[in-house]
């Protein structure tokens, strides 16, 4: 199976203080036991890596890009052009939703490559069609 990875599932990865950090790491361990493969974007990382240095610190941010690289059972797509004009469709059709463009990034992504879960923590992956947020 495979899994989309979000900017709040790489945080509560990521920083012990955050409020959903034992449920990420108990789901994540878990999925990967089992073989899941889990997919994210580049924006996502970066997006992660500003979060990080902002709100954490520089050195936790740092510490988060070394260990992704050093995990090899994660693959970033990259955020092609194509994928940004339907990022951009995504947007302009949902103005009733707060989706950030990363998210729909992420949503065009995740249709893209047929990936159906997300490990999120974003509520928006729940208003997304299509999508299922776990855990």
């Amino acid at each position: 199976m495979k899994l989309f990875v979000d900017t709040g599932a790489f945080i509560a990865l990521t920083s012990a203080d955050d409020e959903h950090h034992s449920a990420a790491v108990s789901f994540y361990r878990n999925s990967r036991d089992s073989g899941i493969r889990f997919f994210t974007t580049n924006l996502v990382i970066c997006e992660t890596m500003n979060y990080l240095k902002v709100r954490v610190s520089h050195l936790v941010a740092v510490r988060f890009w070394e260990n992704l690289k050093k995990a090899g059972h994660i693959t970033k797509f990259p955020v092609t052009l194509s994928l940004e004009e339907a990022a951009f469709n995504i947007f302009r059709q949902y103005a009733d939703k707060g989706f950030s463009f990363t998210d729909c990034t992420s949503f065009a992504a995740m249709k893209s490559f047929k990936i159906r879960k997300a490990f999120a923590f974003d509520r928006h992956f729940e208003q997304m069609e299509g999508v299922n947020r776990v855990p």
